[in-house]
């Protein structure tokens, strides 16, 4: 995890200085910007994995009443799966997960913005 939070805080850092070195803007006025898009990023991404509702998508192989699609019929393939898909309960331990990741995503979009604003020429911590 700790690799995960090192590799996004490098390449988050280099991407934002490179892009505002090549618009002639000041490099931490660039870190900052590109600590509140990603934070807002893992912020959006905590609220998708935490609206997951209570059940899970299943593919099933049964092809018992396959049909071609008019597509198919002319030779264009279909995408990827035959199988027909059903939802099923989610277990106890799909939710948790679903929750941890929500808050520990939460958690690092918070930490993003907080060092947008420590970067940020604009604002002055003291």
């Amino acid at each position: 995890m700790l690799v995960v939070v090192l590799v996004v805080l490098g390449g988050v850092g280099a991407i934002s200085a490179m892009f505002a070195a090549l618009t002639g803007r000041s490099v931490p006025h660039g870190l900052a910007i590109g600590y509140y898009l990603a934070g807002c990023g893992s912020l959006v991404m905590s609220f998708v994995f935490g609206s997951r509702g209570p059940t899970r998508a299943e593919s099933t192989d049964e092809v018992e009443d396959y049909k071609p699609t008019p597509l198919e019929v002319f030779g264009v393939p279909r995408g990827g799966r035959v199988g027909r898909r059903q939802r099923r309960k989610a277990t106890p331990e799909e939710r948790r997960e679903a929750r941890l990741v929500s808050v520990g995503l939460f958690g690092f979009g918070l930490f993003l913005i907080l060092l947008g604003a420590a970067f940020d020429p604009a604002r002055h911590v003291f």
